[in-house]
């Protein structure tokens, strides 16, 4: 009997020391995750462009919708707050001037992203907002190369209110910081 009391007590110190590593590990996991997807879409953007020219429908006549070019899991805004929205709708949610996806992580929208056409004055891009900074989303938007990206400032685009960065998208569109 003392033998076993003994053995559940080294179980249990066993798992006090495991279980805080594994929370931990499970965060870096998302923070790379949302790294990884964000490349992603970056590089899905700037393909689409250098492959269509812009960022029109197959019709040529309207928005793309992110659907046609990317499959990274984005999200709407939420009605409320920073909470998570509705998965983007493949056929309804165009980009546009304002954040009209976001990347979630840690179950909040944590970066807005929206994608502007090229102008006289201003290359095609992509514009990134920071929709919250706590939790899991605050590590993000400070590692590299978020970080860089959201900070990031193309030639010839004006930000608008609440707009972090804008970064060019183009066939040599550096998703690689």
């Amino acid at each position: 009997m003392i033998e076993l009391i003994f053995v559940i007590v080294i179980l249990g110190i066993l798992a006090s020391v495991a279980i805080p590593r594994l929370s931990g590990t499970r965060e870096d996991a998302e923070i790379s995750t949302a790294i990884g997807n964000l490349r992603t879409l970056l590089s899905d953007a700037a393909s689409y462009y250098a492959v269509k020219g812009n960022f029109k429908d197959a019709a040529g006549t309207a928005s793309a919708n992110w659907k046609d070019f990317t499959n990274v899991p984005l999200h709407v805004a939420a009605t409320s707050g920073n909470t998570l929205g509705a998965a983007i709708d493949a056929t309804t949610d165009a980009v546009g001037t304002a954040p009209t996806a976001f990347l979630a992580v840690g179950g909040a929208n944590c970066i807005g992203l929206y994608i502007v056409e090229k102008t006289a004055t201003a290359p095609a891009y992509i514009g990134f907002t920071k929709a919250t900074t706590n939790g899991v989303c605050g590590q993000v938007v400070t590692k590299e190369p978020v970080k860089s990206f959201i900070e990031s400032k193309a030639a010839g685009v004006t930000l608008g209110n609440g707009v972090a960065g804008a970064m060019a998208i183009s066939s040599n569109t550096s998703i690689y910081k």
